[in-house]
């Protein structure tokens, strides 16, 4: 939910931060039948801007683990929550929306360099606050890996001693309103969200700073705001340019003991947090590399959204877009086969 909110919260940010004072209208085309345009003007305004699924333009937020994982779970409901401009907000959603606009009044955010910083300066802090405590949540990782840029925010990370050598345990938490275990979906879902998060954590260290700048079209030497210079100056770790902050969290990274190849999922009763499931898996590098790079023809615009599998169309019951979505009127439920 943490990186819902940060994905729509950055795409309502990305206007403000675009350099042209003229109105911004990028038409993206999703598949054959459908178009997106995004600024004011537009027919088909949305509140959810949908800028990274235009291959040929470089958006200045990148790309959410939270967008990979929404598509894996159904890329054509990720579309119609994209295209559809009457998207309803949830109490939750809201809540989100206020903390982000509390942040960039806290730190007087002005352009998309002072967001990056955001990210890197929260980064540095939680990954120090692992190495003297032994542990972290809510750490944000940075990385590009098969072509985009990726950001997420790992629910907790331990530091484990294991004989005589450190290693970095990554665990994501899920709650649940039922006391109900999750289906197998739903697992390899979270399964997906985590080997994401260490394939980000692994090639930290390596954190291509010039092609971050090119790629995002940032300013390395753009002097931060006051207020997140401050930030940094408390925190230990004094830098002025967005490039000083690029270059510690490099450093920061590579001060980092490796990820274990043994991964946690724990499902908890919402409320009283009581444990329904933990589930421990090991990495597959080939199989997460897989579902990204499948993932990533759909959102750079290479293929039209695949509706999900026949055998797990029951999700269509909980999505809000199956009124109109093709693949309810041929789903098991609905053929009454």
């Amino acid at each position: 939910m943490a990186l819902i909110k940060a994905t729509i919260a950055a795409a309502s940010m990305s206007a403000l931060f675009h350099r042209s004072s003229r109105p911004f209208r990028v038409p993206v085309t999703l598949s054959p039948r459908r178009t997106l345009c995004m600024g004011s003007g537009c027919p088909h305004d949305v509140k959810y801007s949908a800028s990274f699924l235009y291959p040929n333009r470089r958006p200045s937020f990148g790309l959410s683990v939270t967008d990979l994982t929404d598509s894996d779970w159904c890329e054509k409901q990720k579309e119609f929550s994209l295209v559809d401009r009457s998207r309803k907000t949830s109490a939750a959603m809201k809540t989100g929306d206020g903390g982000q606009e509390e942040v960039i009044k806290r730190y007087r955010i002005r352009s998309a360099e002072d967001s990056w910083a955001i990210k890197f300066t929260n980064s540095i802090i939680h990954a120090n606050e692992l190495l003297v405590h032994g542990l972290t949540r809510e750490l944000t990782i940075v990385g590009f890996t098969e072509g985009a840029w990726i950001v997420g925010r790992i629910d907790e990370v331990r530091l484990l001693k294991m004989k005589s050598e450190y290693f970095l345990m990554i665990v994501e938490k899920k709650t649940r309103r039922r006391a109900t275990l999750p289906t197998e979906p739903q697992r390899r879902k979270g399964r997906f969200q985590v080997m994401c998060y260490k394939k980000l954590m692994d090639i930290s260290a390596e954190f291509p700073s010039e092609k971050f700048y090119d790629h995002l079209a940032l300013n390395p030497e753009h002097i931060l705001s006051p207020n997140i210079v401050k930030k940094t100056v408390k925190s230990g770790f004094p830098c002025e340019t967005l490039r000083d902050l690029v270059e510690c969290f490099r450093t920061t990274c590579s001060l980092l003991p490796p990820t274990h190849d043994k991964l946690l999922l724990r499902y908890e009763l919402q409320g009283n947090l009581s444990l329904l499931l933990e589930k421990q898996f090991p990495y597959d590098p080939e199989w997460v590399t897989g579902k990204i790079k499948y993932h990533l023809e759909f959102l750079s615009g290479k293929r039209e959204a695949a509706c999900t599998p026949v055998e797990e169309r029951w999700k269509c019951n909980f999505c809000r877009f199956s009124s109109k979505c093709p693949a309810y009127s041929d789903s098991p439920e609905q053929t009454g086969h």
